[in-house]
């Protein structure tokens, strides 16, 4: 199967793929940080620039990146950061 629609960001799937990708590395973080999954420090290192690929992928995406930040301003706007 050929993963084309991951690297154009105008495409249909690419939004629902990398945030199933980015679900999947939150997932895991949670359940290491709960000790409940054990990992060595090359995989939580992989899973972190993971995760960081995942967003930064993400964020090519205009509208993705615009409701992104959106949601940011309105975090801090309740938290009064």
């Amino acid at each position: 199967m050929k993963f084309s629609f991951s690297h154009n960001p105008q495409t249909r799937g690419y939004v629902a793929y990398y945030s199933i990708v980015l679900s999947v590395v939150s997932g895991t973080v949670a359940l290491a940080s709960l000790h409940i999954m054990q990992q060595g420090v090359f995989q939580s290192v992989m899973v972190f620039f993971e995760g960081f690929f995942s967003l930064f992928m993400l964020s090519r995406n205009k509208k993705v990146a615009n409701a992104f930040l959106s949601h940011l301003a309105s975090f801090a706007r309740i938290t009064g950061i």
